[in-house]
């Protein structure tokens, strides 16, 4: 239950305080006083998206606040629980919706910040808007649809419907990318094949073709070193004179003087450790030139596989690792391929399974439709009938909707399917005798169209735990006769739950448990808006004003008789 909605700073209201309570409340004032500012707070804390310009001229923040009193409410505490939104043991529930002029909004439950998609689901279940611009869902595709299966209750069926469509859809899409797939491989496969045996053929190897890379350069490089070193092997041994009988020729002469001169005699031994270097050198060569060996007949091999890595990265543009890379897509696109036509088969065999489980569902939710039908006609007669149309008739026609390409069969037709089932509903009404039946947006008067949908409205799912009902003029373009069924039902409903009517109405007005007027005035330069809790005078006098067609009367003798008559009808003792 609503206890309390405050208002600030929206529109021509500065700060506003509504207290409500059980049963049914009224709001009644002259148009424009500020009544819809009302509705569309509470629109607000349903999550409506903000219009734009709400805010007060001059200011930045304004809001719409309601606390709600959940403590009796098991079930709307479990669902609050499951979306993660703590309440404490009192059971009271805070929504504050705010709107800065700069254009950010926020929300805020039970102080925390939160998410207008939040909100909106919370809305949904605590605050119930109608309004007689919601006579336009008449005229809505799937409208009637809607009302059958939420009186019904088809919430189970509808999600074995939405469940089954769902899994059959990524069957087809699964089915249809590897037709595809197939297809378009089948046409590639002779190219894939011999690019895959091109490349497996190489045997290619990254490390294969770092170590090529070292030895070509080896072997290019060792020609030069072995010529280089040979040479100069020759000169030490083979020249003529060789560097060895050079310096053994310069050692002989130093020799035979050497013992005349000490100086000489150290030169003599510098050139025998020469001597003595030159020799190992020399052996060292012979050794070097023994151990490198080319064979140019390895080193071609080695130059020709280079070359065939060199070709295959040139024509596939990739390099090694690419190579070997597009070398494994191909594998499996070639295993794809060989596998493909089997994979098919298997899909498609779970295909026509989940098409079953679709026919299946669709059927069981056409056949719980068509039963209800007929009793959701009676019922809407019997609601519609006291509201000024005796002779309305009603109908709920059920018809499937055939289409040669559709993909289930219901009774040997095929059929269209969407996660609402395969049937087409439509509320056929005929509010006169003798006229034919029609859909109610095309053939009812706005009046007829107000009352319809008002009876609607009541058959909507009265569960345990009933959110606030407000309805927002949907009396409009009633006459007096039919104002009181109106006001009938509006009573029924408060006696189950919290109603809030915003009417102009005297008879709907006279019914309330709680008359709330609302009324502009001056302050400061600025208009306003104030609320006021009507009791004795204060109803008759307000009542005496709507009977007046929100005229003041000259002579209003007869209003106020009837006004004090409608209080004493509705159980108000007389003034």
């Amino acid at each position: 239950m609503l206890l309390e909605l405050r208002i600030h700073n929206l529109a021509i209201v500065e700060d506003l305080t509504l207290g409500l309570g059980p049963g049914l409340t009224v709001l009644t004032g002259e148009t424009g006083a500020g009544k819809s500012v009302i509705a569309g707070a509470l629109a607000l804390l349903g999550g409506r998206p903000n219009p734009g310009n709400l805010v007060r001229s001059g200011h930045e923040l304004g809001f719409a606040e309601g606390v709600f009193d959940l403590g009796d409410r098991p079930g709307q505490l479990r669902f609050l629980a499951n979306l993660g939104v703590r309440v404490a043991a009192d059971g009271i529930l805070v929504l504050r919706r705010e709107l800065r002029a700069s254009g950010r909004d926020r929300v805020l439950i039970n102080g925390l910040v939160s998410s207008l998609a939040l909100l909106k689901e919370i809305g949904a279940r605590l605050l119930h808007i109608q309004s007689q611009d919601q006579q336009r869902q008449l005229a809505r595709a799937g409208f009637a649809g809607d009302l059958l299966d939420r009186w019904q209750g088809n919430h189970g069926l509808l999600g074995d419907v939405a469940a089954a469509r769902g899994e059959f859809r990524d069957l087809s899409q699964k089915v249809a990318e590897l037709e595809q797939a197939a297809a378009a491989g089948k046409q590639q496969l002779d190219v894939w094949r011999y690019q895959h045996d091109e490349l497996a053929a190489a045997q290619l190897d990254p490390q294969e073709e770092a170590l090529l890379a070292e030895q070509i350069h080896f072997g290019r490089n060792a020609r030069r070193l072995l010529e280089g070193a040979g040479h100069a092997r020759s000169l030490l041994e083979d020249g003529d004179p060789s560097l060895r009988l050079l310096l053994g020729q310069v050692m002989g002469e130093l020799g035979r003087i050497g013992e005349e001169s000490p100086r000489l005699k150290e030169v003599l031994e510098i050139l025998g450790t020469a001597q003595a270097n030159l020799e190992e050198a020399s052996s060292l060569l012979e050794g070097y030139l023994d151990s490198c060996e080319i064979d140019p007949q390895q080193l071609d091999e080695l130059e020709d596989r280079k070359a065939l890595y060199e070709q295959l990265q040139r024509k596939y543009q990739r390099d090694t690792a690419g190579l070997l890379a597009w070398q494994a897509e191909l594998e499996q696109k070639l295993v794809f391929q060989d596998q493909a036509p089997a994979e098919l088969a298997g899909l498609r065999a779970e295909l026509e399974e989940a098409r079953a489980r679709l026919a299946a569902a669709a059927e069981a939710l056409h056949r719980r439709r068509l039963e209800g039908a007929s009793k959701l006609e009676q019922k809407l007669q019997e609601v519609l009938r006291p509201l000024g149309l005796p002779d309305i008739r009603c109908r709920v026609a059920v018809e499937l909707r055939a289409d040669e390409d559709g993909p289930i069969t219901i009774a040997d037709r095929p059929c269209l399917v969407s996660e609402k089932g395969c049937d087409e509903v439509r509320l056929l009404v005929q509010p006169n005798a003798g006229e034919a039946l029609g859909p109610a947006h095309l053939i009812a008067s706005g009046g007829e169209k107000s009352r319809i949908f008002l009876g609607v409205s009541v058959l909507e799912d009265r569960g345990a735990e009933p959110p606030l009902r407000l309805f927002d003029e949907i009396d409009a373009g009633l006459g007096m006769e039919g104002a009181g069924p109106v006001a009938d039902l509006l009573q029924d409903l408060a006696r189950q739950g919290q109603v809030l009517c915003i009417t102009h109405l005297a008879t709907v007005a006279a019914r309330a448990d709680r008359h709330v007027k609302v009324a502009k005035r001056q302050q400061e330069g600025r208009t306003t808006v104030e609320i006021l809790l009507l009791q004795d005078e204060g109803r008759v006098a307000e009542l005496t004003r709507l009977l007046g067609g929100e005229r003041v009367l000259p002579d209003s003798r007869h209003q106020v008789a009837f006004a004090r008559k409608l209080l004493e009808a509705a159980g108000e003792k007389p003034i």
